[in-house]
């Protein structure tokens, strides 16, 4: 699970700016939206951001996954870009290293992984982790002399000399150390245990634009659970949904075929439509749910962009209760524009839960969250509050 990620020159972050998944005080729902680690440290599962159009609610889960895929790609060569890009509405922003920090938990082990970088190349690089309040160093990675050098705890991993010049000829000075750590055979302890958590638990951004139907429906042929689950959902998006099956529609291709069950004059009768021929609200039900389960059965990070696309409310509602009841140490970053979500706080979601984004005259976005503000037990309607533009984070209009 993360704890908190912290960056600082990345899209239309100027300035440091903290996204935290700790806990406050507030014991609201706390068996279901809250994880305590080891040390005591209690974490959220839910994560909800609100924001004006061009806020920077899309950019703030991008910058979070500009660093999953800096440390998941491979680039074949060191021309290829890092990936990164600094805050351009500025003369000396474009031209100073984009930084990341972010402290995470796997297997009960907290971890502080750190970035310096540029577009095109990595200035510096470190992991530690904790066994006590004081972080131990694990590696260090440093760029000198026009190459990157790298430094390892004895303490912690010893490694033999050529198994060190095998891992710094591969790593690349546009390169990630955990791609890098890919091409060597070898056992590195921690940074094995980093790398797998995030290949296999730190998940893409869904986007509304993410074309999703040949995952889903991989799923839907494999995992007949998630069938199940899923067309329990899309009742509840079109009632006359009752199965789900693959049909061919031209020679050799398969495609996912809807069965609607109508009730008419000629009495109950099953009809089949193809993906294209649903709603995008269905299609999206599929996307989503598709997702969310395999975070929940993973215990995944996963971020949605404008979850509230293309779905009624209740839906949306509908989805987060599901997730909150079912998951256990898996997290969910979502943007959203709807406010009704507002009004469910203290009933389904916490006030801890819920952040916003606000650009301001110089182009740079802003980050905060509803419990910096004080007063609110005293605010009967939270979502009134937000309309009327108490929290900030709305279209100037």
């Amino acid at each position: 699970m993360i704890e908190e990620i912290t960056f600082k020159n990345v899209l239309s972050f100027k300035n440091e700016t903290t996204l935290s998944f700790e806990a406050t005080s507030d014991k609201t729902f706390e068996s279901y939206h809250v994880v305590t680690m080891p040390n005591g440290t209690r974490l959220l599962k839910l994560g909800i951001v609100y924001g004006a159009n061009a806020g920077g609610k899309s950019n703030l889960l991008s910058a979070i996954s500009l660093l999953r895929n800096f440390m998941v790609i491979d680039p074949q060569n060191m021309d290829e870009p890092t990936g990164f890009e600094p805050f351009l509405l500025d003369k000396e922003t474009p031209n100073l290293p984009s930084e990341y920090s972010i402290k995470f938990w796997v297997n009960g082990i907290r971890y502080w992984y750190q970035l310096i970088t540029t577009t095109k190349l990595v200035l510096q690089e470190k992991l530690s982790y904790y066994k006590t309040v004081q972080p131990i160093k694990i590696f260090e990675r440093a760029f000198e002399d026009g190459q990157s050098v790298l430094s390892f705890n004895p303490a912690v991993q010893r490694l033999g000399q050529n198994e060190h010049k095998a891992i710094s000829l591969n790593c690349l000075p546009n390169k990630s150390f955990f791609a890098a750590r890919g091409r060597v055979n070898m056992k590195i302890q921690h940074v094995d245990a980093v790398r797998q958590w995030i290949h296999n638990n730190f998940m893409p951004m869904v986007s509304p634009i993410t074309n999703m139907e040949k995952y889903s429906k991989k799923m839907i042929k494999e995992d007949i659970s998630f069938k199940e689950h899923l067309l329990r959902f899309l009742h509840q998006a079109d009632f006359n949904i009752t199965g789900l099956n693959e049909k061919t529609e031209v020679p050799n291709e398969q495609v996912l075929g809807f069965e609607h069950t109508v009730e008419n004059k000629h009495g109950l009768e099953k009809y089949e439509f193809s993906t294209h021929q649903e709603s995008a609200g269905t299609t999206r039900v599929i996307d989503i749910e598709a997702t969310i389960y395999e975070a929940i059965k993973n215990n995944s990070f996963l971020m949605i962009d404008e979850i509230d696309s293309s779905l009624h409310p209740n839906l949306i509602e509908f989805i987060i209760q599901e997730y909150i009841t079912n998951s256990s140490e898996s997290q969910m970053l979502i943007t959203t524009h709807y406010p009704g979500l507002l009004n469910t706080i203290d009933d389904l979601i916490r006030k801890d839960n819920i952040w916003f984004v606000e650009k301001d005259k110089s182009g740079a976005t802003d980050l905060y969250s509803l419990v910096e503000f004080k007063g609110l037990n005293k605010i009967s309607k939270i979502e009134r509050a937000y309309r009327i533009g108490k929290f900030g984070a709305l279209p100037n209009i």
